[in-house]
């Protein structure tokens, strides 16, 4: 997702981002995330991955351009798939 922000405009991303990274493409912001004593500049170029949950405010500095990307979702199959896959191998190898 692309985001626009103009110079001093502010941004409340909500609380539940961790995995997001937070890429800025152009001009430049700062972030503020709730627990994080930290505060963060991201001018163009720079990027910040969400590695925690809490309220994340983005504050634009000067006018800038921000992509969010979210992480991927890795499909594992479960475990009761796993179980029965190996049931039917050993159901269809024995019967040779």
């Amino acid at each position: 997702m692309e985001l626009l922000l103009n110079e001093r405009e502010l941004l409340d991303l909500g609380e539940n981002l961790r995995g997001v990274r937070i890429v800025c493409r152009q001009g430049r912001c700062w972030l503020t995330q709730a627990g994080d004593s930290r505060d963060h500049i991201l001018r163009a170029g720079n990027s910040f991955m969400v590695s925690a949950n809490g309220q994340l405010i983005i504050t634009a500095t000067e006018s800038c351009r921000l992509m969010l990307i979210e992480p991927l979702v890795q499909h594992r199959q479960s475990r009761p798939v796993n179980i029965l896959y190996g049931l039917l191998k050993d159901c269809t190898t024995s019967r040779v």
